[in-house]
């Protein structure tokens, strides 16, 4: 057996079923309680006759109930189910090591690459037709820029690294390889965020970076709190770019 037949066959099914599973529960949670959430604010708006700002609230609300509970259940479905690898375990939520040097890597990376976007919106501007940057097709509520920014800068983060970079690249490093690996969980991750670049590619250039670079993180370091990092980081840099 070959030294790659050998990696591939280590990976069990149950490993499997992590590796592709959790992006999947993720999303169809996501998805699912945002658009519940989203039919009940309608009904209870329209039965109320609420206001444009009691709809703000309401819906900030929505969103932040369906995005911890997406990342929650995704979570404790993965607490049952993850299996060690030789990355460190699936869930990568472990101490660094070198901290403050790593942490300070993914502080310095995230911000870089939010320039980076910044720029590349400047240079390649949105066409009149697309949605904002920040908008997502994925949950359609009306919000007040504070849970947006909640949820962009501190939730998804832990929740999408957890997934991406946690479970999925844990979980497929066996068979793949860290490089390998990296690659599907960031090619995933860009393919997660494509409804809200809608008409626009080049803005998933940044995306697919910054996955690239909180897979390396990952793997180098053997956490996922410097990729955490990173992802705060660029999301609160181009999160104030679009407000602004």
């Amino acid at each position: 057996m070959t030294t790659r037949a050998a990696a591939a066959s280590s990976l069990s099914r149950a490993d499997w079923r992590v590796a592709m599973g959790a992006p999947a529960l993720y999303l169809l949670l996501l998805v699912g309680l945002a658009q519940a959430l989203a039919l009940l604010l309608l009904a209870a708006a329209a039965v109320a006759r609420c206001g444009a700002q009691s709809m703000l609230v309401y819906g900030s609300l929505a969103l932040l109930l369906a995005q911890l509970g997406a990342g929650l259940l995704t979570f404790r479905w993965l607490r049952q189910r993850s299996a060690q690898t030789r990355l460190g375990g699936a869930s990568g939520f472990g101490p660094v090591h070198n901290a403050r040097g790593w942490l300070l890597a993914g502080e310095t990376g995230g911000l870089l690459l939010a320039l980076g976007a910044a720029g590349l919106a400047w240079l390649l501007p949105h066409p009149a037709s697309a949605p904002p940057v920040m908008a997502s097709l994925l949950i359609a509520l009306p919000a007040l820029p504070l849970a947006s920014t909640l949820i962009s800068v501190l939730l998804a983060p832990l929740f999408e690294e957890g997934v991406f970079r946690g479970a999925l690249l844990g979980a497929l490093a066996p068979a793949l390889g860290p490089l390998g690996a990296g690659i599907a969980s960031t090619a995933l991750f860009t393919a997660l965020h494509l409804p809200e670049q809608a008409g626009y590619g080049w803005g998933l250039l940044p995306i697919a970076a910054l996955g690239g670079f909180a897979a390396w993180l990952r793997v180098r370091s053997g956490s996922l709190w410097p990729g955490i990092v990173a992802h705060v980081c660029f999301n609160a840099l181009v999160g104030f770019g679009a407000l602004h």
